[in-house]
């Protein structure tokens, strides 16, 4: 079983609208998904055959609505229930364009916080893989998954966020942090335009505490340095990309499964690219075919450099 973290989950609407563009009025049926990346991963997990036990804060109507989503498909519900609405956030997929608002999370009362804590410290042993997903309402502190980090020591902690929460909670020694390119360039604060800049701005960002570091690189595949810095790099086919929205957190869902059963880098790093790849071909977030995964994972190539 894998424990998923999703401090600021939230419902996620879609709406497909071809013709779409500012100042417009436009008409559409609503796609909801209960989602937050975290949830994301735990429903690729679910379709992958993992069992998954997911936690952090829900609230509201919208929050019963979300655990009776996760309860149908099988994921265990230990989210900490607040007195405060869980958020919305809405993505408009239009001929070639993505646009999203993303509502902020409502302030979290510290008591809850510090009743999520003690559930992830009498919790996170059970697990040997815990994925650690997104942003954080207002309320929580910035060091938050430093924390968790540092509770969970020597489990396969998997951290997928950015920003100042990212390099915080680089500082608690995960197992695997994972930006993209742009994200990677923001926490390096400086432009990376060779393949071999790349290289060495994710060393970097592992030096300052991380484990492993996968760098997602869009339809250039991804690279990936381990715990001993070799760098591995990974190739994939040309795709026709539908919403390309939740396909980093079934590349997060793939290496998690993979790793949580011992597999090797490389069939790890197949399987995250394969997911991740079938997310993107799929309108729905956070979604894969594991037809078009067995599919694609002979054509990814990872080659050690």
């Amino acid at each position: 079983m894998i424990l998923t973290i999703t401090l600021n989950p939230a419902i996620d609407v879609r709406y497909k609208i071809g013709n779409f563009d500012i100042n417009g009025v436009f008409r559409g049926k609503p796609a909801k998904t209960a989602g937050g990346k975290g949830l994301n991963v735990s429903r690729v997990l679910r379709t992958l055959g993992e069992e998954v036990e997911a936690s952090g804060f829900l609230g509201g109507n919208s929050g019963d609505w979300i655990s009776d989503e996760i309860a149908n498909i099988g994921i265990k519900d230990s989210f900490i229930k607040t007195d405060v609405e869980t958020r919305s956030c809405i993505a408009i997929l239009g001929n070639g364009t993505q646009t999203e608002i993303l509502e902020m999370g409502e302030k979290i009362s510290e008591n809850f916080v510090e009743e999520f804590l003690e559930f992830f410290r009498n919790r996170f042993d059970r697990f040997e893989t815990i994925c650690i997903s997104g942003s954080v309402p207002e309320g929580v502190q910035e060091d938050i998954y430093k924390v968790l980090c540092e509770i969970a020591g020597k489990k396969k902690v998997i951290l997928d966020t950015s920003g100042r929460l990212l390099l915080k909670g680089i500082e608690g020694n995960p197992y695997l942090v994972k930006p993209n390119k742009e994200e990677l360039e923001g926490l390096l604060e400086r432009e990376l335009i060779t393949f071999r800049e790349v290289i060495e701005g994710a060393k970097e960002l592992k030096n300052k505490g991380c484990k492993n570091v996968l760098v997602s690189l869009g339809k250039d595949g991804a690279i990936f340095i381990d715990e001993s810095e070799k760098v591995y790099k990974v190739s994939i086919p040309k795709i026709d990309v539908k919403n390309s929205v939740g396909s980093g957190d079934s590349t997060i869902a793939g290496f998690a499964y993979a790793i949580n059963r011992n597999k090797t880098p490389e069939e790890a790093l197949k399987l995250a690219m394969a997911c991740g790849m079938s997310n993107a071909m799929i309108d729905e977030t956070g979604k894969i075919d594991l037809n078009v995964v067995e599919e694609f994972l002979p054509k990814i190539e990872v080659e050690k450099l």
